[in-house]
């Protein structure tokens, strides 16, 4: 799988000059990505493509080339072939194979069948690494690497590597990530498998689980013929990291979208989830919900215990927020000592609730920006609170921007102290909020769409500390 993000040359055999080809997108994205090897356009028609010459062909390359990636129609697969087989019998040095085309196998004619047959045997054949075909390809943002035609992607490190056989799931993530507050969501490493002629879901968790820079795995599964090998290998990795799975094919209409896309077996959706609980796996069911959990692990610490308090600003949301917590059905209120309650009585307006009910204090619009800092850090401060759930609406008299500089100072000194809990702040909403919410995401704290959306990503902090406590060492 090294073959993949570790290589000395990179060809890209379809390269275009229009950047509405996946051929021109790929070769940005590799030169966007910063890729340290040499880069060379493979296209018949030559001439220069990003200032680039391009080749004929594959043979015709004077330098190393170990990874190859395969835009051009699947019909070119027998011209291709020839070409490798070429350069292999006299440079010997093809060692991984991506394949983004598509029109082979997944479309079920004979002759996308047979051309992803001859494919992947010359490939197993001559001990070269296939992923795809009919995949968007992989990107390691440390080794800087990237065979993906996804646009707009921002290449900013981070703990997270994602793993998908679907293309358009992780185009998807990636793209809303690129349009993040903070200019973009960090990760690790990113797997497309598609059609999974030879590498395959399984080995790509397993090696992306593996990673040292990934903190955290995420994972959408349609479906494989080893179920269980497949959970095994997640569960594997969720002995030592977070593991968030988005499966799909829940139901039978689902499943079977999930067998006409991919050729993938669903199976029962229950043995999944029960399979999921037992390994210590998160399922989430949106892509939204990957996100946020995916940030959330990424970020934040886990919670040493169950008791949460809502510290809002806003009514409505607040009581929101207090719904979704009590259905979440593993928190309960957290209750904070006198002392604590006297300091938030002290520092808050005096329209403020305050612990009416307990978990939760009512701050108000007239709570300004220091108001919002101080008593964030009194609750922090209280032992009997293990996660705080940070809730405030946009108003042209609230300074969003100091209020979010606030949080972060007080988050990182208190850090700086042995106070680590996470802070999962709900700052509502839409472009009013961008530069506050940048502001917290460049300091490490991720900020969320709602309260729901807040709570889901605490849920899922809480239930992977609880595995994590119960399980053998």
């Amino acid at each position: 799988m090294d073959s993949f993000f570790d290589s000395a040359g990179c060809a890209v055999i379809g390269a275009s000059a229009n950047p509405s080809k996946a051929g021109y997108q790929i070769l940005a994205n590799m030169v966007a990505a910063g890729y340290p090897g040499g880069l060379y356009p493979v296209n018949a028609s030559g001439g220069e493509i990003l200032g680039r010459p391009s080749r004929p062909s594959l043979d015709a390359i004077e330098n190393e080339v170990n990874l190859v990636v395969l835009s051009a129609p699947a019909a070119a697969t027998p011209d291709i072939l020839a070409q490798m087989d070429r350069r292999m019998r006299k440079q010997g040095d093809i060692r991984a194979v991506v394949c983004a085309a598509a029109g082979f196998a997944e479309v079920k004619t004979p002759e996308g069948t047979a051309w992803q047959k001859s494919l992947t045997e010359f490939c197993r054949s001559r001990g070269i690494r296939l992923l795809g075909p009919n995949c968007v390809g992989v990107i390691d943002v440390n080794r800087k690497v990237d065979t993906t035609f996804i646009a707009g992607i921002t290449h900013v490190p981070g703990g997270i590597s994602f793993v998908s056989q679907s293309g358009a799931v992780g185009a998807w993530l990636l793209m809303n990530w690129a349009a993040s507050p903070a200019g973009g969501v960090g990760f690790n490493k990113f797997v497309t498998v598609g059609n999974m002629a030879d590498v395959d879901i399984i080995e790509s968790v397993s090696y992306a689980g593996a990673d040292p820079a990934t903190r955290v795995l995420g994972v959408y599964v349609e479906g494989s013929a080893e179920a269980r090998r497949l959970v095994e290998a997640a569960g594997e990795v969720a002995r030592d990291k977070p593991v968030a799975i988005l499966k799909v094919g829940r139901t039978d209409e689902g499943a079977q979208a999930a067998s006409s896309h991919t050729g993938s077996l669903a199976g029962t959706d229950a043995l999944y989830d029960g399979a999921f609980r037992q390994h210590g796996i998160t399922r989430v069911r949106s892509v939204e919900e990957l996100s946020d959990v995916l940030r959330a692990f990424d970020s934040l610490p886990l919670p040493a215990g169950n008791r949460v308090f809502i510290l809002t600003q806003a009514g409505g949301p607040g009581i929101l927020c207090v719904d979704e917590l009590a259905s979440a059905g593993i928190f309960q209120p957290a209750r904070v000592s006198d002392a604590t309650k006297s300091a938030l009585k002290d520092c808050l307006p005096p329209i403020a609730s305050i612990c009416h009910p307990e978990g939760h204090a009512d701050i108000t619009a007239a709570a300004g920006a220091r108001e919002h800092v101080e008593s964030l850090e009194i609750l922090l401060r209280d032992p009997g609170v293990d996660a705080v759930l940070f809730i405030t609406v946009a108003t042209l008299f609230l300074d969003l921007a100091a209020m979010a500089r606030g949080m972060a100072e007080v988050v990182e000194r208190l850090q700086g102290e042995g106070v680590s809990k996470p802070v999962l702040p709900a700052v509502l909403s839409g472009d009013w909020t961008r530069e506050s919410r940048g502001i917290l995401e460049k300091a490490g704290i991720p900020t969320f769409e709602s309260p729901e959306r807040a709570v889901r990503a605490l849920a899922a902090l809480r239930s992977y500390a609880e595995f994590r406590g119960r399980r053998p060492s």
